[in-house]
């Protein structure tokens, strides 16, 4: 492979899929794809701008099938270049997808026996697969591993208070995800010279996770088996008791599928505000003497600050502390009010300089002087991915 190789990057989610074309390092353009009110909607951000289109498809599941006729449309490639290499996201619980893997028919059978056993994270990324081997018929495709960076973790951050023999048997571990952020964060701290001994990356948007990292290696991550371990998050619970879960699924009368939806669709921010899991809403309904959408976001914040202080355990003290995703690098407030209780790691902010950080080109230190550093970082995941797909396929041929 050359370094102008086109590496096509999927990032699928629930409620979109995320579509982006790199070469040689330099992203060449986006394409971006909702369903709302019955019909798809899809972006196209390339050099020369952006254009917008929609379908009538009844969901995103196919949506595959448009990324390139878009690329061609648009001129971002011409009708000869071929699609070198796809890299597509993978948040599954296994030890076979602790590692990034290039699909192949037995690797789609490893899929579907992980699917069984964590729907909600896998069951997308195996129709996408499908699709794009039959759309993009004999283009690689590279499975980039959400947990691969976390393999550095030490024995003990593995594993659950259970039969040793049990967990391996049935693959139960605390795998940890978000490494594709991460390890987007580790490139940019070691490339600036700014990586501390002692990290600690607080992942925030959607999902929610604590990266604890000695010399830019991860030793801990909030999350475990699934991603639904750790802080609460927009709709996700966090860290619950089984027993409090099992109570929640009798009272409900819900299947185990059930339970796993609810405690991942309809918790955290959604649940006990009662109202929304966006944390511009939330704040707004606080200030309007919405004391769900306070609760809400107190314990959010609580949570976080508990998570700081336990991975700051794991590494023995914190030389860094990182912001990073939507709400990490967007939202001044949150920062703000998680920062009001971290004096006692050494991180002070500024008032003024974390008001003016939003979604920064470049880190920016938003503690005073006398301060550890406190970056706000602008995570890169797309980026993240068509490095590894491409140094996958260099490193296996």
């Amino acid at each position: 492979m050359t370094e102008q190789s086109l590496i096509l990057v999927v990032n699928p989610g629930s409620t979109s899929r995320k579509y982006a074309l790199f070469a040689g390092g330099d992203k060449l353009a986006s394409v971006n794809f909702e369903f709302v009110d019955n019909k798809v909607f899809c972006k196209v951000s390339y050099a020369d701008g952006q254009q917008s289109k929609d379908y009538d498809d009844a969901d995103l599941s196919g949506v595959s099938r448009y990324v390139l006729p878009l690329l061609h449309e648009f001129k971002v490639i011409n009708e000869n270049d071929n699609i070198d290499v796809i890299g597509i996201r993978l948040v599954a619980p296994s030890k076979i997808f602790a590692k990034d893997e290039l699909v192949t028919d037995e690797i789609e059978l490893a899929l579907e026996a992980v699917e069984q056993r964590a729907p909600l994270h896998v069951k997308t990324v195996m129709q996408e697969v499908k699709h794009l081997r039959d759309y993009l018929v004999g283009t690689p495709i590279v499975i980039i591993s959400d947990s691969a960076f976390h393999a550095s973790k030490p024995d003990y951050a593995w594993q659950y208070g259970i039969d040793l023999e049990l967990a391996e048997r049935i693959d139960v571990k605390r795998y940890g995800y978000h490494g594709i952020s991460v390890g987007s964060v580790v490139r940019y701290l070691d490339d600036h010279k700014i990586l501390s001994p002692k990290t600690l990356v607080c992942h925030l948007g959607g999902g929610c996770s604590i990266t604890a990292l000695k010399n830019g290696k991860s030793i801990d991550n909030t999350m475990g088996y699934t991603p639904l371990e750790g802080v609460m998050m927009a709709s996700r619970s966090g860290n619950i008791d089984v027993s409090a879960a099992l109570a929640i699924k009798r009272e409900l009368k819900l299947s185990d599928d059930d339970l796993e939806k609810y405690l991942n669709k309809q918790s955290g921010l959604l649940g006990v505000s009662g109202s929304s899991s966006d944390i511009r809403q939330l704040i707004a309904s606080e200030e309007q003497g919405d004391d769900r959408a306070r609760l809400a976001l107190s314990l959010f914040v609580y949570r976080i600050q508990q998570a700081i202080g336990q991975m700051a355990a794991s590494l023995g003290g914190a030389d860094c502390l990182i912001f990073t995703a939507t709400v990490g690098e967007r939202s001044s407030i949150i920062r703000s009010r998680i920062l009001e209780k971290l004096d006692y790691l050494g991180f002070v902010y500024d008032q003024d300089v974390n008001n003016n950080t939003f979604e920064p080109t470049e880190a920016a230190n938003i503690a005073v002087a006398s301060s550890k550093p406190v970056f706000v970082i602008s995570t890169d995941e797309a980026a993240e991915i068509a490095r590894r797909a491409e140094q996958y396929m260099v490193d296996h041929n």
